[in-house]
Protein backbone atom coordinates (compact mmCIF):
# COMPACT_ATOMS: atom_id res chain seq x y z
CA UNK A 1 0.00 0.00 0.00
CA UNK A 2 1.50 3.43 -0.95
CA UNK A 3 1.30 6.03 1.20
CA UNK A 4 -1.57 8.33 1.12
CA UNK A 5 -2.90 11.84 2.16
CA UNK A 6 -6.58 12.55 2.71
CA UNK A 7 -8.82 14.58 4.48
CA UNK A 8 -11.58 12.42 3.36
CA UNK A 9 -13.23 10.97 6.77
CA UNK A 10 -14.96 7.39 7.09
CA UNK A 11 -17.15 6.46 9.32
CA UNK A 12 -17.90 2.50 9.66
CA UNK A 13 -20.05 1.32 12.76
CA UNK A 14 -19.57 -1.91 14.06
CA UNK A 15 -22.79 -1.45 16.38
CA UNK A 16 -22.31 -5.78 17.58
CA UNK A 17 -18.92 -5.32 18.53
CA UNK A 18 -18.48 -3.84 21.82
CA UNK A 19 -14.80 -2.93 21.27
CA UNK A 20 -12.77 -2.67 23.89
CA UNK A 21 -9.04 -1.75 22.18
CA UNK A 22 -7.84 -0.86 18.38
CA UNK A 23 -4.75 -1.64 16.52
CA UNK A 24 -3.59 -1.14 13.01
CA UNK A 25 -0.97 -2.64 11.24
CA UNK A 26 1.64 -1.75 10.12
CA UNK A 27 1.49 -1.48 6.52
CA UNK A 28 -2.25 0.33 6.90
CA UNK A 29 -4.00 -1.99 5.77
CA UNK A 30 -6.27 -3.99 8.46
CA UNK A 31 -7.71 -2.83 11.94
CA UNK A 32 -8.36 -5.28 14.53
CA UNK A 33 -11.32 -4.55 17.29
CA UNK A 34 -11.28 -6.53 19.93
CA UNK A 35 -14.64 -7.72 21.53
CA UNK A 36 -15.65 -10.09 24.25
CA UNK A 37 -16.47 -12.84 21.68
CA UNK A 38 -14.83 -11.90 18.64
CA UNK A 39 -11.72 -10.00 16.77
CA UNK A 40 -13.09 -8.17 14.30
CA UNK A 41 -10.38 -7.92 11.37
CA UNK A 42 -11.24 -4.95 9.18
CA UNK A 43 -9.65 -4.23 5.62
CA UNK A 44 -8.89 -0.47 5.36
CA UNK A 45 -8.56 -0.13 1.85
CA UNK A 46 -12.88 -1.62 1.88
CA UNK A 47 -14.16 -0.79 5.05
CA UNK A 48 -17.39 -1.23 4.29
CA UNK A 49 -17.09 -4.59 2.26
CA UNK A 50 -17.32 -6.50 5.68
CA UNK A 51 -15.21 -7.53 7.80
CA UNK A 52 -13.70 -10.81 9.21
CA UNK A 53 -14.26 -12.34 12.18
CA UNK A 54 -11.87 -14.68 14.80
CA UNK A 55 -14.09 -15.80 17.46
CA UNK A 56 -12.59 -16.18 21.14
CA UNK A 57 -13.82 -18.00 24.13
CA UNK A 58 -13.68 -15.95 27.44
CA UNK A 59 -15.29 -14.48 30.14
CA UNK A 60 -13.20 -11.50 29.99
CA UNK A 61 -12.49 -8.43 27.75
CA UNK A 62 -9.65 -7.85 25.80
CA UNK A 63 -7.79 -4.79 27.38
CA UNK A 64 -4.90 -4.34 24.94
CA UNK A 65 -3.98 -5.48 21.24
CA UNK A 66 -1.78 -4.53 19.33
CA UNK A 67 -0.16 -5.25 15.77
CA UNK A 68 3.71 -6.64 14.97
CA UNK A 69 5.48 -2.88 14.02
CA UNK A 70 7.50 -4.89 11.69
CA UNK A 71 6.78 -5.33 7.66
CA UNK A 72 8.16 -9.27 7.96
CA UNK A 73 5.82 -9.51 10.66
CA UNK A 74 3.00 -7.48 10.37
CA UNK A 75 0.63 -10.73 9.66
CA UNK A 76 1.04 -11.24 13.68
CA UNK A 77 -0.90 -8.92 16.43
CA UNK A 78 -1.32 -9.64 20.26
CA UNK A 79 -4.50 -9.62 22.51
CA UNK A 80 -4.46 -9.46 26.23
CA UNK A 81 -7.09 -10.50 28.01
CA UNK A 82 -6.83 -11.00 32.36
CA UNK A 83 -3.75 -12.40 33.17
CA UNK A 84 -2.76 -13.83 29.23
CA UNK A 85 -1.79 -13.22 25.91
CA UNK A 86 -2.92 -14.65 22.48
CA UNK A 87 -0.67 -14.50 19.82
CA UNK A 88 -3.17 -14.38 16.94
CA UNK A 89 -1.81 -15.24 12.92
CA UNK A 90 -3.61 -13.16 10.08
CA UNK A 91 -2.97 -14.56 6.73
CA UNK A 92 -5.14 -15.14 3.46
CA UNK A 93 -8.39 -13.30 5.30
CA UNK A 94 -7.82 -16.27 8.53
CA UNK A 95 -6.74 -16.00 11.89
CA UNK A 96 -6.29 -18.35 14.35
CA UNK A 97 -4.30 -18.27 18.14
CA UNK A 98 -0.57 -19.42 17.49
CA UNK A 99 0.40 -19.06 21.17
CA UNK A 100 -0.71 -17.75 24.61
CA UNK A 101 1.51 -16.68 26.86
CA UNK A 102 1.09 -16.92 30.74
CA UNK A 103 3.14 -15.73 33.45
CA UNK A 104 1.53 -12.18 35.43
CA UNK A 105 -0.58 -12.99 38.60
CA UNK A 106 -3.34 -9.98 37.97
CA UNK A 107 -4.58 -8.59 34.96
CA UNK A 108 -2.45 -7.33 32.06
CA UNK A 109 -2.59 -3.73 32.04
CA UNK A 110 -0.48 -2.89 28.12
CA UNK A 111 1.76 -4.53 25.60
CA UNK A 112 3.85 -3.65 23.50
CA UNK A 113 5.91 -4.75 20.63
CA UNK A 114 9.55 -3.90 20.30
CA UNK A 115 10.56 -1.12 17.69
CA UNK A 116 13.98 -3.08 16.88
CA UNK A 117 13.64 -6.79 17.13
CA UNK A 118 10.46 -8.26 15.86
CA UNK A 119 10.24 -11.73 18.12
CA UNK A 120 10.29 -9.37 21.27
CA UNK A 121 6.76 -8.32 22.91
CA UNK A 122 6.71 -6.96 26.43
CA UNK A 123 3.54 -6.83 28.98
CA UNK A 124 2.69 -4.81 32.08
CA UNK A 125 0.70 -5.82 34.56
CA UNK A 126 -1.18 -4.67 37.77
CA UNK A 127 1.31 -6.80 39.55
CA UNK A 128 3.38 -4.75 39.38
CA UNK A 129 5.86 -6.60 36.40
CA UNK A 130 7.09 -6.39 33.68
CA UNK A 131 7.83 -9.36 31.21
CA UNK A 132 9.96 -9.20 27.96
CA UNK A 133 8.78 -12.41 25.94
CA UNK A 134 10.68 -13.99 22.86
CA UNK A 135 8.13 -14.96 21.06
CA UNK A 136 10.32 -18.26 19.98
CA UNK A 137 10.21 -19.77 23.14
CA UNK A 138 6.93 -18.97 25.00
CA UNK A 139 7.22 -20.61 27.75
CA UNK A 140 7.82 -18.18 30.42
CA UNK A 141 9.24 -14.39 29.97
CA UNK A 142 12.75 -14.06 28.72
CA UNK A 143 13.15 -10.59 31.50
CA UNK A 144 11.04 -10.07 34.40
CA UNK A 145 11.31 -6.61 35.75
CA UNK A 146 9.93 -5.33 38.64
CA UNK A 147 8.17 -2.34 38.09
CA UNK A 148 6.76 0.79 40.26
CA UNK A 149 3.60 0.88 38.40
CA UNK A 150 1.94 -1.14 35.58
CA UNK A 151 1.98 1.09 32.45
CA UNK A 152 4.24 0.46 29.13
CA UNK A 153 5.38 3.50 27.96
CA UNK A 154 7.10 3.20 24.49
CA UNK A 155 10.66 2.72 26.36
CA UNK A 156 12.09 0.06 23.92
CA UNK A 157 13.06 2.82 21.94
CA UNK A 158 15.55 3.91 24.10
CA UNK A 159 16.96 0.75 25.05
CA UNK A 160 19.57 -0.21 22.15
CA UNK A 161 21.47 -2.77 24.29
CA UNK A 162 18.69 -4.60 24.96
CA UNK A 163 19.27 -7.57 22.17
CA UNK A 164 22.83 -8.06 23.88
CA UNK A 165 21.27 -8.47 27.44
CA UNK A 166 19.29 -10.68 25.69
CA UNK A 167 21.80 -13.02 24.10
CA UNK A 168 23.69 -13.45 27.12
Amino acid sequence: MAARWSSENVVVEFRDSQATAMSVDCLGQHAVLSGRRFLYIVNLDAPFEGHRKISRQSKWDIGAVQWNPHDSFAHYFAASSNQRVDLYKWKDGSGEVGTTLQGHTRVISDLDWAVFEPDLLVTSSVDTYIYIWDIKDTRKPTIALSAVGEWIFPWLVFIPFLPFLLSH
